[in-house]
């Protein structure tokens, strides 16, 4: 197993390293990641800027502009080092542009839980929409994305950005999940990971379960890891699925690195450790879902590190 799991993925990564990597471009690229992160870090952008329009109609081209600019930025930088430069003109592009972060958008900037749930006891709300909050990307990002998959993609690949469950084998990544454990078990002895998980402890559980004490913590705990983990299918359909199969048209196999400056801008917010590690798991994320044509090891990576965090974050409460 260990030997498979290293053999395919080492030959995904020399392979796109040698038809791909020019270090001028990558450095210029890395460049750009670490000035938009010491710009985030340092004037808390996303949490003081941007979040303070919550409830706001204006969020909505808020995220859609902050989540387009690196995107479009390292599309750029692409261009100027003569990779690929058809994407420029491309109806195509901008058409996908729009839809897909404009979906992005509406998912990070919809409100209207809060409107519609107004009503209930202060406890029951604030939890109701925090998971509700992690579980809305179903609705609102993948649904209308794969509704619009015939009409965007008629004449591609029929993939289902990633989505096809076609020869796909869990095993290996059990392996890579077994690794990755291990570094998060490291991770969350550090004061800026424990302090910001679990995220259960955030959910205002603990006043549901005061205001209702009949009902068993163990069901708060699973509806909310369960709307929480859910979040995570959505994030791969977008970065892993849409940004990178989208675009291969226009971008070609470049599409990977503008999806991985986009995947850090989604991560502002959370301990800076983890932003930079987005950086890099990103990367190897989209060549491993670029050579496979699918998403599910994204997926289950994902979802797998994601609860990951969770337990470690509660066996150091």
């Amino acid at each position: 197993m260990y030997t498979w799991v290293m053999k395919t993925v080492w030959s995904y990564f020399i392979a796109y390293q040698r038809k791909h990597f020019d270090w001028k471009m990558y450095g210029v690229i890395l460049i750009f990641i670490i000035i938009c992160i010491i710009i985030n870090y340092r004037l808390d952008f996303e949490d003081s800027i941007i979040d303070s329009y919550h409830g706001s109609p204006i969020k909505w081209l808020w995220m859609f502009l902050f989540h387009t600019f690196p995107f479009v930025s390292v599309s750029l930088i692409i261009y100027a080092f003569g990779k690929e430069k058809s994407w420029l003109s491309s109806k195509n592009y901008w058409l996908k542009i729009f839809v897909g972060f404009g979906l992005l958008a509406f998912d990070r900037s919809f409100y209207g839980f809060s409107v519609w749930f107004q009503d209930l006891p202060k406890a029951e709300f604030y939890f109701i929409i925090k998971c509700l909050s992690w579980a809305s990307s179903l609705i609102l990002v993948v649904i209308p994305m794969l509704l619009l998959y015939p009409v965007l993609e008629k004449d591609q690949e029929k993939n289902g950005y990633g989505l096809k469950w076609k020869k796909f084998d869990p095993k290996p990544y059990c392996f890579l999940l077994f690794i990755a454990a291990i570094f998060i078990g490291i991770g969350s002895f550090l004061s800026e990971i424990n302090e910001y998980y679990p995220r259960y402890l955030t959910s205002g559980a603990s006043r549901y379960l005061s205001a209702n004490p009949e009902t068993p913590e163990w069901q708060t705990l699973l509806f909310y890891e369960l709307c929480y983990g859910s979040n995570f299918i959505s994030v791969e359909l977008i970065f892993r699925g849409f940004l990178i199969f989208a675009f291969t048209r226009t971008l070609g196999s470049y599409a990977v690195l503008p999806m991985v400056a986009t995947y850090a801008f989604l991560h502002f917010g959370k301990p800076l450790g983890e932003t930079i590690s987005s950086v890099f798991g990103g990367y190897i994320l989209g060549i491993i879902s670029y050579n496979s044509r699918n998403i599910w090891g994204g997926i289950f990576i994902h979802l797998g590190v994601a609860w990951l965090m969770e337990l470690f974050g509660w066996l150091q409460q």
